[in-house]
């Protein structure tokens, strides 16, 4: 069948006419429906989801009631007294004695408030035997044993087992309990401990109503809609556990198969603990709108479910009223063309066979002019240029017969040069061919046969676009006559186009073909010469073949290594971003949540979600980490570092895990060890840190109590070189030789149930055996099951230059005659050391009975007495009365006492004259020294400095007053989660904002002149954040340049860089901590409202009077003392480094480094709350990037001002712990 072509104007006026009118209408119309249908589909599902979040919540919060007043019931001293009472009667009288119906009466009013209050159906009292003792209700069950009576294996039976064995409370699943006629019913059971010992436990019986009234509310799910609510019987049915929409009575009668994939496909994966919802087949084969949870405390799967015809009833209406319109504008497109057809088509049709009579040569042909529009004007335009085409054809004629001559002239001058080129080309060794201006070849030297297979006679007179293979070939003669044209030849695919550029005069690798078809790579080179007016070209080629061989094997080489580079980093930045795009909500919304009115129990529970929170961005941090050993771009810093401090700072990191998991983390760091080392303290930290994470999770949880032992000790010493040993000991559970030999791969462990039971990603080790090794040390592990572990580092640094010690630091107690009881399995030993370095006298006692025997013997002089008590009560009588009977008593022989317990607090505090107590778990050298000069009458002990004070709220402005204010913020982003939580932090703040989802959206409201400043994520539909910011800075002048700051999830280096070389002012990364948003803010709100203070102008008077305003930090973190004391003494010992470090880089007139040592310290100061120091480092920055030295010089002594205060600060806070 032969194609169509529409050749007829009026044809394709129709065509272009139907494409142009109703093509786009229908487009427009399936895209808005397209559009509406997925809406209507989100919020179907988002509703059904809703209301299963909802109805979980419910149940989930009506078992915990029943769970709690189990608990209430069992702890109170009347149920306690009953359990042991109707025991021991059941025992010896059985439940028909007279005394048993007396004890029965006297409880049973106690019972009955719960029964008939609560509205619970029987209450059961069951011995440790398995005897139920006491029942409410006197049904069948009652009197009767759950162990191997006949209700043993019923739902009270299986609470019961479930307390006697665990030790924990538990609740049944419902079934039909046959002592209550065959009611629904399930069971909670408690076990009743009366001073830690299980005297029985307490059952309550509880009716199934109130969970299927909540299940079979329908109420949003219109008339269709149902819930479905099943327990797995096997692995091929699933029973159902509520009445059904349209079989009420289904309950544990009712069962669905799941063998059927299509019909169970939702009621599978709510048992296999899915979330989600969509659309699918129920298990009546009708296609519904879904939502499946799970609910693990009944081992439920629940279904909430509407039909598809009920929940997209709206579409189909719609999808009926388009239809409807689209017919209509078809008959108005038709009549339009119609009409257009026969003003405009039929004048054109008339003209078009007069112009094809004058093709065929009738010049004098002449068309009729109609009309006085543009198509009357056309038809007399077409006559007048018939007439003077006429006229110009005469005159050609007689043009042609004088360029003839000219013509045969020029052929004989060129015929003299041509030979004169053919003699050159003959001789030389590549390929040369020349051509006309159209590409036909002239003349080929013999070299053309060897390389393309053509002859000379064969190459000669045909076009050069023979050696050329598709899809040039083709368009050659296109490429010659638009260079002669316009000096523009072929643009190569694939090849940087550069303007004026066309090949010739340079050389080029390109593709040729040889005669049999075989494609060679030549590298060619074009001339151009003229033989008069002619054009020519010269072309001269080299097989390189080889050549190119090897160079596409070294670039195939190349490629694979980028590409595997890029797909590594690209899957990091796309695991980074997913991850903290929703731990941004997380940890941004408890932070909001955290600043608000929470009970004891509410606070410990949002910590711990923040805690879980950052837990996971630590294994984020793990992985990338190891991406960077990999690709071997950590580098090891080398800068003085306080080893001693370093250590402690890991272990009070880790002080808190230690204490929730009930773990004792002791410390000692050798006195011999230098004040200070070169060395990378954050490095040193994140290893230690690793293995006392490690050592403080697998000793956890164990039959004996958890013990860590962080010892750091020095094995060699010379005047350039020390060595260190870091020795973390536990008495987890130990390692197998076989999981000691695979210890250190990456994403392994011992086993896969240390995996389970433990987590992690197996990378911590991994990491810490590269960071050992790069630091130039080794990592030693000795291990047995059973029998705990200890890993050794060891590393060795160069000693920095000692430098003047303040006389306050050092605590000098020689003379101090010192006794210390303790065996060597507790601190005892440390303590020695500790005393012994700071010049006391120091003898030893194990145990009481060698310290009385030593207190005998001693020298009568003033003795302090050291006890290492732990966990026990110090003998400190005893002692004292050792001292008293002694033969050399006198009147001033009394000893003092340092007592070290067991606890968090490092600072020592006085329990009476002469006796010293403090916490011994990581116990700091310097604290302990410090105890003993206090007892000993050698310093006093400082008081406390209160510094917190309760976080102030505060109440942000309406947007109408922030726009007065200037301070309205605009917030770009597409997340809804994310949306919520930066607008709540903006609020806790006292900022009001306006959100938008897409940077189009931002950049129309910006136009508006209202904002102070924009918050953007770089990843948005429409327009991400780099567009809008390239368009706004664009758009705008230097006197109303807005600041904006980027919000993103991508925590790859190089992103901040990317985002202020685009144009942007700032750079948060999600999780965006509460903190970091208010310095950000106040930073860039603040340049719009105050001048900047110039280097030689004073510090305006409203700069805060304290150095540092720790309410800050509390805003962030909250307001427990030990807490924020924990991050100001880590910027304090950072602060110092860093401090260092700027000062260096200004002596070596290096200011790359003064900026980023300056940038540094200026975020980690203003996040604890030292503004002023924060500002000077920012000024500092500045100058910095700008390479200007006078203004570094104005700025220092400002800078070691603000900074020493700050120190200060900081001293009198460590010394107050």
């Amino acid at each position: 069948m032969s194609s169509i072509h529409f050749t007829s104007l009026t044809q394709r006026f129709a065509i272009w006419f139907f494409l142009v009118a109703l093509l786009p209408i229908l487009l427009i119309g399936y895209s808005l429906l397209q559009t509406f249908e997925t809406e209507i589909h989100k919020a179907a599902i988002q509703q059904v989801s809703a209301i299963a979040d909802k109805k979980v919540e419910q149940i989930n919060s009506y078992l915990y009631e029943r769970l709690h007043d189990a608990n209430l019931i069992q702890a109170t001293e009347t149920t306690h007294q009953a359990i042991d009472q109707f025991t021991n009667v059941f025992n010896q009288h059985g439940i028909d004695a007279e005394v048993y119906r007396k004890l029965d009466a006297t409880y049973r009013e106690h019972f009955e408030r719960f029964v008939e209050g609560a509205g619970y159906y029987d209450v059961f009292l069951i011995s440790t035997e398995g005897w139920v003792v006491f029942s409410y209700a006197h049904e069948h069950d009652f009197a009767t044993n759950l162990l191997t009576g006949p209700y043993r294996d019923t739902g009270l039976g299986q609470v019961f087992r479930q307390a006697l064995d665990t030790g924990k409370s538990s609740i049944s699943n419902f079934e039909y309990y046959n002592p209550s006629k065959g009611a629904i019913a399930a069971f909670v059971g408690v076990p009743i401990f009366i001073e830690g010992e299980m005297h029985g436990v307490f059952a309550l019986q509880i009716y199934s109503e109130r969970v299927f009234e909540v299940l079979t509310n329908n109420v949003g799910l219109g008339k269709s809609g149902e819930t479905i609510v099943t327990r797995l019987e096997n692995d091929r049915m699933a029973l159902v556990m509520a009445p059904l929409k349209d079989e009420p009575n289904a309950a544990l009668k009712r069962t669905i198969s799941l063998d059927d994939p299509i019909l169970s496909v939702t009621i599978k994966k709510s048992l296999d603990g899915q979330t989600g919802g969509g659309t699918a087949i129920d298990y009546r084969g009708n296609e519904v709108v879904a939502a499946w949870r799970y609910l693990p405390r009944m081992s439920w799967g629940m279904v909430v479910q509407i039909d598809v015809e009920e929940a997209f009833a709206s579409v189909f209406r719609v999808r009926t009223t388009g239809l409807v319109i689209l017919g209509l504008t078809f008959i108005l497109v038709i009549l339009g063309a119609l009409l257009f057809n026969r003003r405009v088509v039929t004048p054109l049709k008339k003209l078009n066979q007069g112009a094809q009579a004058i093709a065929l040569g009738d010049l004098r042909q002449r068309v009729p002019i109609e009309g006085w529009d543009e198509t009357g004007k056309l038809a007399d335009a077409f006559n007048t240029m018939t007439e003077r085409l006429n006229t110009s054809y005469r005159e050609l004629e007689a043009r042609v017969a004088e360029r003839t001559a000219e013509l045969e002239y020029a052929n004989a001058e060129l015929a003299i040069k041509e030979e004169e080129t053919r003699s050159v080309v003959e001789h030389m060794v590549d390929c040369v061919v020349t051509t006309d201006e159209r590409g036909v070849m002239l003349s080929v030297n013999p070299v053309v046969e060897k390389l393309f297979g053509y002859t000379s006679e064969e190459a000669i007179g045909q076009n050069v676009a023979i050696l050329v293979p598709e899809p040039d070939r083709s368009q050659h003669e296109f490429y010659m006559e638009r260079y002669c044209k316009t000096g523009h030849g072929q643009e190569y695919i694939g090849r940087p186009y550069l303007p004026g550029s066309h090949g010739i005069g340079l050389g080029r690798e390109v593709e040729g073909v040889r005669k049999n078809g075989e494609l060679i790579p030549i590298y060619l080179a074009v001339s151009e010469y003229f033989v008069g007016e002619k054009r020519h070209f010269t072309g001269v080629m080299r097989d390189i073949r080889e050549h190119v061989k090897i160079m596409k094997d070294l670039e195939n080489a190349r490629l694979e290594a980028e590409q595997a580079n890029q797909a590594k980093s690209a899957f990091l930045a796309a695991m980074s971003h997913e991850i903290r795009t929703p731990m941004n909500g997380v940890i941004g919304m408890i932070e909001v949540l955290q600043q608000s009115s929470l009970t004891s129990y509410q606070m410990e529970m949002t910590n711990l979600i923040r805690e879980s929170a950052f837990a996971l961005l630590e294994i984020i941090e793990d992985i990338l980490d190891f991406s960077k050993i990999e690709a071997g771009r950590i580098e090891i810093e080398l800068t003085p570092i306080p080893l001693a401090t370093v250590v402690e700072k890991a272990c009070s990191m880790l002080e808190h895990m230690a204490t929730s998991k009930e773990v004792e983390l002791t410390l000692f760091t050798d006195p011999a060890i230098p004040e200070e080392v070169f060395g990378d303290a954050l490095r040193l930290r994140q290893v230690l840190v690793n293995l006392i994470n490690n050592a403080i999770k697998f000793s956890s949880g164990q039959q004996q109590p958890g013990r860590v032992s962080v010892q750091v000790t020095m094995t060699e010493s010379s005047p350039d070189r020390v060595s260190v040993a870091f020795q973390v000991t536990d008495n987890g559970i130990g390692m197998s030789e076989e999981a000691l030999k695979r210890l250190f791969m990456p994403f392994t462990q011992g086993d896969a149930s240390t995996t389970r039971r433990f987590g992690g990603t197996g990378l911590g080790l991994t990491i810490t055996h590269h960071l050992v090794e790069l630091m130039g040390g080794e990592i030693t592990v000795q291990s047995a099951p059973g029998k705990g572990s200890t890993f050794t580092v060891h590393l060795s640094f160069k000693p920095s230059p000692a430098k003047p010690v303040s006389s306050e630091n050092v605590i000098d107690l020689t003379g101090l005659s010192c006794l210390v009881l303790g065996g060597d399995e507790g601190l005892s030993n440390d303590l020695v050391a500790y005393l012994k370095y700071a010049g006391a006298n120091v003898e030893r006692a194990a145990d009481l009975i060698a310290a009385r025997e030593r207190i005998k013997a001693l020298p009568a002089t003033q003795w302090l007495l050291v006890i290492d008590a732990g966990h026990e009560e110090p003998p400190v009588d005893e002692l004292r009365l050792a001292f008293r009977t002694r033969s050399s008593l006198n009147s001033h022989d009394q000893p003092h006492f340092v007592i070290v317990k067991r606890g968090r607090r490092h600072r020592g505090r006085i329990e009476e004259d002469g006796m010293v107590t403090l916490d011994g778990n990581i116990l700091y050298r310097q604290s302990f020294l410090q105890a003993v000069a206090v007892a000993a009458g050698k310093a006093k002990l400082e008081e406390e400095i209160p510094f917190l004070e309760e976080a102030k709220r505060i109440t942000p402005p309406s947007r109408e007053e922030a726009l007065r204010q200037g301070k309205l913020i605009l917030v770009a982003e597409d997340n809804e989660i994310n949306q919520k939580v930066i607008r709540q932090q903006l609020a806790l703040l006292g900022y009001a904002a306006d959100v938008v989802a897409d940077g189009r959206e931002a950049l129309r409201r910006w136009e508006s002149g209202d904002y102070a400043l924009i918050l953007t994520d770089l990843h948005m539909p429409e327009m991400d954040g780099y567009q809008l910011t390239q368009s706004i800075r664009t758009a705008q002048t230097v006197l109303n340049r807005i600041p904006i700051v980027a919000l993103t999830a991508n925590a790859l280096k190089g992103e901040a860089d990317r985002c202020r070389a685009i144009g942007m002012d700032d750079y948060l990364s999600k999780p965006v901590q509460l903190e970091q948003l208010r310095a950000t803010l106040g930073k860039w709100l603040q340049v719009l409202e105050h001048k900047p203070v110039m280097p030689d102008e004073p510090i305006p008077a409203s700069q805060p009077t304290t150095s540092v305003d720790v309410s800050i930090l509390e805003a962030l973190v909250g307001n427990d003392p030990a807490i924020i004391r924990e991050f100001l003494q880590d910027f304090h010992i950072n602060a110092k480094e860093i401090g260092k470090q700027l000062r260096a880089a200004y002596q070596a007139n290096q200011f790359d480094k003064i900026k980023a040592a300056a940038h540094k310290l200026k975020s980690s100061a203003r996040s604890v709350g030292a503004v002023g120091l924060g500002e000077w480092c920012a000024k500092i920055e500045q100058a910095a990037k700008d390479s200007n030295e006078k203004e570094l010089t104005s700025l220092l002594p400002h800078f070691e001002a603000e900074m020493t205060a700050v120190d200060s600060y900081l001293d009198t806070l460590d010394k107050a712990r």
